[in-house]
Parts: structure tokens; C-alpha cells; sequence
């Protein structure tokens, strides 16, 4: 049985963002842990997304009823706004980074400024994101191990 995370890893709002990845996951493998786990918080309104993985999720759609039944989805899902220095933040982040040795893709940093400007944790398969974190405040979230 699913138990809902503690506050603290979900943030503030109750949300988590889920990236492409854990989507990707959700169709492809429907009894995967993170299926489930994305289900559960489906169901209690828990999930949230932002302009880039919707943009990344839609325009995988095979056919057009896909898309359309996609985007239905997406439309009953919390859409976060990016913040309004987004570029400004991106800018300086990537630089950061890249002076790590990091060279970071644009979309994911968009990705993960916008959970910071949220305070909302990220779920993700990519492990990109885990070198982001020394430099972006960003919370990634660690679904309850069954």
C-alpha cells in the first residue's frame, strides 16, 4: 500500500514535479514502482508539471487521438509558471555548472529552476539532475521504498 511521503519531500504546495522520465516510465511500464507511485499521486492531485515536459510529453504522441487524449491529461494537471528571470537564473546556473565540468541541457535547468521557484520537489530518472544540486537548490524527490 502506497503511504503518501512526508510534507518535507513533497514541499510546501504538496506537489511534485514529474519529469519526462518518470512519464516515460508511467506509459511504457505500467506495473513499474514509479508507475504506481505516479498513479497514486495522480489520483490525490499531488502531481504537478511545467511548460517543458509538457512540451516533451505531448510531442511524443504517435498519432493525433494520442496527443489530444495527452493533452487532456496534462490539462487537469497543476501547470507551474516559470519564473520571471527564468533566463537570467539559466544563464547563471549554466555557467556555474559549466565551470564544474558540467555542461548541463538547457531544458533540464529550465526544468529544475522552475521546482526551486516552486519549492517543489523533482522526481526524475535522469541523473543529470543529481549534478545540478550543489548548484541549483533544487530538491529531488525519493518515493517511499515499498
Amino acid at each position: 500500500m502506497y503511504q503518501r511521503p512526508e510534507d518535507d519531500a513533497v514541499g510546501e504546495s504538496g506537489l511534485v514535479l514529474f519529469d519526462t522520465s518518470i512519464w516515460i516510465r508511467f506509459f511504457r511500464v505500467t506495473r513499474a514502482p514509479e508507475s504506481v507511485t505516479l498513479d497514486t499521486l495522480l489520483s490525490v492531485g499531488a502531481v504537478a508539471t511545467c511548460h517543458p515536459i509538457r512540451a516533451e510529453i505531448l510531442s511524443g504522441a504517435p498519432t493525433r487521438r494520442h496527443f489530444e487524449r495527452l493533452k487532456d491529461l496534462f490539462d487537469a494537471i497543476k501547470l507551474l509558471d516559470p519564473p520571471h528571470d527564468l533566463w537570467r537564473q539559466i544563464e547563471e546556473y549554466r555557467f556555474l555548472l559549466a565551470r564544474r565540468g558540467f555542461q548541463a541541457a538547457l531544458v533540464d535547468v529550465m526544468i529544475a529552476v522552475t521546482a526551486h521557484a516552486h519549492q517543489i520537489s523533482l522526481w526524475t530518472l535522469d541523473d543529470d539532475f543529481s549534478h545540478m544540486t550543489d548548484i541549483i537548490p533544487l530538491t529531488l524527490f525519493q518515493p517511499p521504498v515499498s
